[in-house]
């Protein structure tokens, strides 16, 4: 579980409520203004968009303690993808001006919001060139590498993927029988195994 960037108590101070999302449920349209804060209480939210034949691309997923959709908050423009909870979750929204009064107040809170973005920044970058350049292997490789070197938890030991076959495709532009088969010929060549339907990695 993350540790939240803003605590319950903070937020409560604030003004902010929390939003409670069931499984398949939207936060918020692709094109709806972002007038509000959001950061995750429990659960599980994707962003997502769709290309005219309705295809799903996520442009990430986001859990326990994480903050989401900022870019637009802060420059008072349209949301370029929608939220979508992935499983049943609860969700902190703040109104513009609390949020930016709570991160005036609270430098250090401002400081390390900077960095998950610079971070959330680096990693699409990456993943551009991948699905620009890359076969189907290295995509999947480079996406589960970043994964595992932000998830400080199990250091030395295999590190068990968190999504579906389903996500991972929706994360890197596949299809989902292509990561279904490139999955099987990483485990074939010891990159990773399979335990219970789970992707456990051991790569970098």
């Amino acid at each position: 579980m993350s540790r939240p960037m803003i605590s319950d108590e903070l937020w409560l101070r604030y003004g902010a409520r929390v939003v409670r999302l069931a499984k398949g449920e939207t936060l918020f349209d692709q094109g709806m203004t972002a007038s509000s804060f959001h950061q995750m209480k429990s659960g599980r939210v994707k962003m997502v968009s769709y290309n005219e034949q309705g295809r799903e691309f996520v442009q990430g997923m986001f859990t326990d303690g994480q903050t989401f959709g900022e870019p637009p908050f802060f420059n008072d423009v349209p949301y370029p993808a929608a939220a979508v909870a992935v499983v049943d979750s609860e969700v902190w929204r703040c109104g513009r001006a609390e949020c930016l009064r709570l991160l005036a107040e609270h430098p250090a809170i401002h400081l390390e919001l900077t960095k998950v973005l610079s971070g959330r920044l680096v990693y699409k970058s990456m993943m551009l060139a991948e699905i620009a350049v890359e076969e189907a292997e290295h995509r999947l490789a480079t996406l589960i590498g970043y994964l595992r070197s932000t998830d400080p938890a199990g250091a030395g030991q295999p590190y068990r993927v968190p999504f579906t076959r389903q996500q991972l495709a929706d994360m890197t532009g596949l299809r989902v029988e292509t990561v279904v088969r490139t999955v099987k010929a990483m485990e074939q060549q010891g990159a990773l195994e399979i335990a219970d339907g789970k992707i456990l990695w051991h790569g970098r």
